[in-house]
């Protein structure tokens, strides 16, 4: 039986070639399980219901009594998280350009045209990235004052609680 034997070079270059393989599979398992499909919904018979409202960027939205609110500094968005934890939906008001360049709805083909509270816009589905991890987004986008108003759900589909949302969502001193 013959063995063969690889010069030092060679074999440093099919091990080299090995560990490489290797990393590149762990990069692509790693990244790929980065991706979200979103939050559990809530059950609607199970959800208490408070009344939330936003004097700076204008608007008011029944939610869950479970969601914590965290508003953004410069007053252009709120988060809704699920007792503190998970973001389960945000409502932001921004610019074309704003929205851009945090890599939300302008950067994907909306779905269809929808009306929101009362105002033509579009829904857009797409997945939101935050460095190598991303979640199953779904927006709700109008225009409104000279900006987009946008109601985000981070959820596994749009169930009745986010359909209650949407449907409670009322815009004030426009």
């Amino acid at each position: 039986m013959q063995i063969l034997k690889l010069n030092n070079l060679t074999e440093r270059y099919y091990k080299s070639i090995v560990n490489k393989t290797i990393l590149l599979i762990i990069i692509i398992l790693f990244v790929a399980s980065c991706r979200k499909e979103g939050h559990p919904n809530l059950s609607i018979s199970e959800v208490e219901w408070k009344e939330y409202s936003n004097e700076k960027i204008g608007y008011s939205v029944s939610i869950p009594e479970v969601y914590t609110v965290q508003e953004w500094e410069d007053g252009s968005g709120v988060m809704f998280r699920l007792n503190g934890n998970q973001p389960m939906m945000l409502i932001r008001l921004g610019t074309e350009a704003e929205d851009k360049h945090r890599g939300i709805w302008y950067n994907h083909e909306p779905i269809k045209q929808i009306e929101l509270a009362g105002i033509s816009g579009e829904y857009y589905d797409y997945y939101h990235f935050d460095g190598p991890s991303g979640i199953h987004t779904r927006s709700y986008v109008i225009p409104y004052k000279k900006k987009n108003l946008g109601v985000e759900f981070r959820t596994f589909e749009i169930g009745p609680v986010e359909e209650k949302i949407l449907s409670t969502l009322t815009l004030i001193n426009q």
